[in-house]
């Protein structure tokens, strides 16, 4: 048996039931990690100090919120300082797809916004952006639009700037739906805003329809070419970085001392668009036949076993983001029980 395949009597429908999914996203440094440890009552995930990522990989994270059993994924910003925002898509774009077809319930999204800014910067534009395509407009009703960082702002300045939110960056959402809330910073107010969250039915994304119902490759979601368009505008600037600089070597007045400074900008270059090449190869993949190769050893283990299919599908999920091995995803659940 797939255990990816959930149709037919056997297929551990029942046991779907049992969970629940909440995505944490939002640019680096609003934090996701800080959030989630609050909810779980003690640090679970490491924190950054920093506006420099420390969610450098998805992490699931497993927790109990009052009677529901909760897999919360924490995100890495797509202005992640390590990783392309190629790479970042493609990891969650795998999760999502193996969390759809094992039957496990999406509840919503929560995407995190620090108050203290001051302007809405344009990493924090492009995440949003890349976010909203995610989820497309038929799932925004199960976004949660939560601002932190309450304790760096006057209530005059939290205010103001929860107004502008409202009326003009987040108005398009909060018109189909989502909801705007506040992170108080303690576990209560964690555990209300996931509380409220798990109370909704649950939600399939504009990406999920696309990669596994329509069978699209990464880049021909809305997502993903958004992605490949910022993409593709700095493949042709240093494109033309390259050109102009190869032109400038080819000169004859070139001085020596130049001529070293042109040669190290024209490596520069060249290893720029090796690594937006590379980003386009991971654009281009299909996610689907990503996931069947990468878990392909860890489903044929599972398929001569008898363990239920939904701790199966977790396994395969953590396999995915190097977690594996690390949680006893059956017990958790109660399968140990039956």
């Amino acid at each position: 048996m797939d255990p990816l395949n959930t149709s037919g009597p056997t297929s551990g429908a029942a046991e779907a039931q049992k969970l629940d999914m909440i995505l944490v996203t939002g640019v680096t440094g609003a934090g996701k990690s800080y959030f989630i440890n609050q909810l779980a009552g003690r640090e679970v995930v490491e924190e950054g100090r920093d506006l420099k990522s420390c969610t450098q990989k998805c992490r699931m994270i497993p927790l109990s919120v009052g009677a529901s059993k909760c897999l919360l994924i924490d995100t890495p910003g797509f202005d992640d300082t390590h990783r392309s925002d190629s790479e970042i898509l493609a990891e969650i774009a795998q999760l999502l797809a193996v969390q759809y077809k094992s039957g496990i319930k999406l509840k919503g999204i929560i995407y995190i916004h620090r108050i203290s800014d001051i302007k809405y910067t344009g990493s924090a534009v492009n995440t949003f952006e890349i976010f909203r395509r995610l989820c497309g407009d038929e799932a925004l009703g199960n976004v949660m639009l939560v601002t932190s960082h309450w304790n760096k702002v006057t209530r005059s300045e939290g205010s103001d700037r929860e107004r502008q939110l409202r009326s003009d960056f987040w108005s398009y959402m909060l018109m189909r739906g989502s909801k705007l809330s506040r992170f108080h910073g303690d576990r209560d107010s964690a555990r209300g805003l996931v509380s409220q969250i798990l109370m909704n039915d649950p939600v399939v994304l504009a990406l999920q329809r696309e990669i596994i119902d329509q069978g699209l490759d990464l880049n021909k979601t809305e997502a993903g070419s958004y992605v490949g368009k910022g993409l593709g505008d700095r493949q042709d600037r240093y494109q033309s970085e390259l050109r102009t600089i190869k032109g400038r070597l080819a000169e004859p007045q070139v001085s020596p001392q130049e001529k070293r400074q042109l040669e190290q900008d024209r490596d520069k270059a060249i290893n720029h668009l090796a690594a937006q090449e590379n980003q386009a190869q991971i654009l281009g993949q299909n996610v689907q036949s990503q996931v069947a190769q990468k878990t392909k050893w860890k489903r044929n283990l599972f398929a001569r076993t008898v363990a239920a299919t939904i701790p199966v599908c977790l396994e395969i999920m953590a396999s995915l983001i190097g977690f594996d091995g690390l949680f006893d995803f059956e017990s958790w659940l109660g399968f140990d029980e039956y």
